[in-house]
C-alpha cells in the first residue's frame, strides 16, 4: 500500500465514520429532546500527555548505549463532539557513553531534542481515534568522534507529517496508545523508519 493510498482509505474511514456518528447524534437528539447547558471554552478543553523512555546500543559499528527520556504535554479544542484540534510539544533528553576502541577511555555525549506542532483528532468512537499532526523536530546525533576521543555530533531540524490511528481507554482519565506513519520521512539515506509509536494518557478527551 503506497502512501497515496493510504492516506486515501485513513480519510475515506473518518468521514463515514463520522457520517454514521453524526446520523446517530441526530437521531437520539429527535427521539430524546433535552436541554444542555452552553459549554464554555474550558469546558471543550481537553489536555493531554506522553512519556518516553528508550535505550539503544552501539553507534556505527561501535560498543556503548544510549538513553532517552521524554515527555510531550498537549491540549486541544473541541470544535464538536468528534473532532479537536490543538498545539502539542516535545523535549527529549539524550545521554550517550561509547568506546571508540579497547583500551581507550569512555567518550560520552548529552543533548535535548525539542519540537513543537499541531495536530488535529477525530473521536471515531469511545475508543477508536484518528490522529494527523504537522510538527517540526530538531534532535541531536552523534557522527563520529574526534581526534581527543570526543564524541562530534551533529543538530538536525526536520518536519514532519504524521497521520494514523490509536486506541484510548474509556472514562474522564484515560490511556492510550497510538501508531502513526511519517509521509515526510521519504529520505532513502536515513536508517530512521516512518513509523512513530506513542503512549499516553488525557483528561476530559
Amino acid at each position: 500500500m503506497n502512501k497515496f493510498t493510504f492516506l486515501v482509505f485513513l480519510f475515506s474511514l473518518i468521514f463515514i465514520t463520522c457520517s454514521l456518528n453524526s446520523q446517530v447524534s441526530s437521531r437520539s437528539r429527535r427521539v430524546i429532546p433535552q436541554k444542555q447547558a452552553k459549554k464554555t471554552f474550558a469546558d471543550r478543553l481537553w489536555y493531554g500527555g506522553g512519556f518516553s523512555l528508550s535505550f539503544s546500543s552501539g553507534f556505527a559499528g561501535l560498543s556503548g548505549n544510549t538513553f532517552n527520556i521524554g515527555v510531550s504535554p498537549m491540549v486541544a479544542y473541541k470544535l464538536n463532539d468528534i473532532f479537536s484540534i490543538g498545539p502539542r510539544v516535545e523535549i527529549t533528553y539524550t545521554s550517550g557513553r561509547f568506546r571508540q576502541s579497547f583500551g581507550l577511555p569512555v567518550a560520552k555525549y548529552n543533548g535535548v531534542d525539542y519540537g513543537a506542532g499541531i495536530f488535529g483528532r477525530a473521536k471515531l468512537f469511545q475508543w477508536l481515534f484518528a490522529h494527523t499532526e504537522l510538527s517540526y523536530i530538531n534532535q541531536v546525533f552523534p557522527i563520529g568522534f574526534a581526534a581527543n576521543n570526543k564524541i562530534l555530533t551533529e543538530r538536525q531540524g526536520n518536519n514532519q507529517l504524521l497521520a494514523g490511528l490509536g486506541y484510548s481507554s474509556g472514562g474522564l482519565f484515560r490511556s492510550e496508545v497510538y501508531l502513526l506513519y511519517d509521509f515526510f520521512n521519504n529520505n532513502l539515506q536515513s536508517t530512521q523508519l516512518p513509523i512513530v509509536y506513542r503512549f499516553g494518557f488525557t483528561y476530559n478527551f
